[in-house]
């Protein structure tokens, strides 16, 4: 028997030589093998009566490096040794072998198509414009992609914490580090810079957080994760070829362009030049919330108007990168779902066995990559409600308002928080992020869900329940964290549970990891 082939080249010399089939007294067979004689064969031959798909069958006679499951190689082996014990296990040890020594060609070939080595087919052909690939025209959501994934996300966290350094030096010179105004008379509420949840926690560790995991989910898949659920599939990243990943991205062009547009003419424009700007012209609040930056109409003896007018358009262009970021991030989330489910509704019965398993260790992966992602998002939209919800208070500042709330929830103080007769259109804002958020995580669990079933009628031990638990698990982090952002400020309490909120969130440490890059 053969012993330095793989399965292709074993099956098809069988094939020709007549293996399994009777034979005349001179030993020649009395038929040939064809797809559906086979079939049948192996039906019959099949002593749990399941059989074998007919397509599977007809992929060992082409000339493809399809490969063959475990299961199928002891059918085939009982077919070509005629159902004889001694026989069939002969040929399943050499069909075994044969399988292996496939597997691993194909993995090396994987390896070096991956490391930019040996040809592949095409995805998609740059267009001929007489220009060079690095002077052809970058997409925004290709700029996107750059930002959000490997070494980039550093640099762009270094620009983050760069402007946000920046944004306190100008709080430092300009007075309002820690400012504080009367709404009352006999209240002293803090202002101040160093005093806000949106200018300490969120850019400090929240932000950093959400971009790193996003970035790692983009990352990894990109790397490894997708070219694990192409199998045999992957392309080779010639130089004039276009990487499959970076067209399923670009496929999404306008949704980035969408999220740009919205930071630019809602979060900055609307917020800054729809209230803000108005109010420093005409002197007069209209009953919106005082802030670091409205401050300068009750106290312009320390911040003047034109300066806090500066500090403010800086400070709503840093409020509207980040919130662009975090959309982005969601949107990326989507990406590699979609991206997941396409490749894995390729999987064909006979690749179940080699590839399907693979595939269900990457939708876990990006599962606990999603929730990742969702937890630190609804962060975000935390902080932001936690700080407005402070500035409508009549607590003299953050610290004494949430122990104030934590004191009197556990009956060691009297006194209670009330509010100011104040507006904000943020308080709107926060519950879509949670909303957006929670939509999108609960959309990447049903596509996985979805790519499981379908696997699920091949091998029936890919049930998703398996992973019910760990799912369970995520919806009740993310509920509390939902749960959480509605109730602030709305009882009794609210603090303790923003503490447990905190708690709970250790959570994304577990599941697996992904920075295998």
């Amino acid at each position: 028997m053969p012993s330095d082939k793989g399965f292709q080249e074993v099956f098809r010399q069988q094939i020709a030589t007549g293996a399994g089939l009777p034979a005349d007294e001179k030993g020649f067979p009395l038929d040939s093998w064809t797809p559906g004689r086979l079939s049948a064969a192996i039906s019959d031959a099949d002593h749990k009566g399941s059989g074998i798909d007919l397509r599977s069958i007809q992929n060992w006679f082409q000339d493809s490096e399809k490969g063959i499951s475990r299961e199928n190689v002891g059918r085939l082996a009982r077919v070509f040794g005629c159902d004889d014990p001694q026989a069939t296990s002969a040929w399943q040890s050499e069909l075994d072998a044969a399988r292996r020594r496939q597997l691993a060609r194909r993995r090396d070939k994987n390896v070096k198509i991956k490391n930019g080595y040996g040809e592949g087919p095409a995805l998609e052909a740059v267009p001929k414009t007489g220009k060079s690939l690095g002077h052809r025209r970058v997409s925004l959501a290709e700029r996107g992609e750059r930002f959000l994934s490997g070494e980039a996300a550093v640099n762009l966290l270094v620009g983050y914490w760069l402007v946000y350094c920046g944004l306190g030096l100008m709080n430092y010179v300009l007075g309002t580090l820690s400012i504080t105004y009367s709404p009352v008379e006999g209240l002293d509420t803090q202002v101040g810079f160093i005093w806000a949840p949106t200018l300490t926690a969120l850019p400090l560790i929240v932000l950093p957080a959400y971009i790193f995991f996003v970035s790692e989910l983009n990352t990894y898949w990109k790397n490894i994760g997708r070219g694990l659920c192409e199998g045999d599939k992957i392309l080779a990243r010639e130089p004039r070829l276009v990487n499959p990943w970076i067209s399923k991205v670009k496929s999404f062009n306008f949704s980035f362009w969408a999220i740009a547009l919205f930071g630019v003419f809602f979060v900055f424009g609307f917020q800054w030049g729809a209230i803000y700007l108005p109010a420093y012209m005409s002197g007069d609040a209209n009953g919106v919330q005082i802030d670091r930056y409205l401050v300068a109409l009750y106290k312009p003896e320390v911040i003047s108007v034109s300066n806090a007018m500066l500090l403010s358009f800086v400070g709503y262009i840093y409020t509207a990168s980040y919130i662009a970021v975090f959309m982005a991030g969601l949107l990326f989330q989507v990406v590699v779902v979609l991206d997941y489910y396409d490749l894995s509704s390729d999987v064909d019965s006979e690749n179940e066995a080699s590839i399907s398993r693979q595939i269900r260790k990457e939708g876990q992966k990006v599962v606990w990559g999603s929730y990742r992602i969702a937890v630190f998002g609804l962060w975000l939209a935390i902080l932001l409600k936690l700080q407005i919800t402070y500035l409508s208070s009549d607590a003299s500042n953050f610290i004494s308002w949430i122990a104030t709330d934590a004191l009197g929830a556990v009956g060691l103080t009297e006194s209670r928080n009330g509010f100011l007769n104040n507006t904000t259109v943020t308080h709107f804002t926060t519950f879509l992020m949670m909303v957006v958020t929670v939509s999108v995580l609960i959309f990447c669990i049903a596509k996985v869900h979805g790519t499981f079933n379908r696997l699920e009628l091949y091998c029936g031990d890919f049930s998703f329940s398996r992973d019910g638990f760990a799912v369970t698990r995520m919806i009740a982090v993310v509920a509390l964290l939902s749960l959480n952002l509605v109730g602030v400020g709305q009882f009794l309490g609210f603090s303790l549970y923003v503490a447990l909120s905190v708690l709970a969130s250790c959570h994304v440490l577990s599941g697996p990891k992904l920075r295998k890059y």
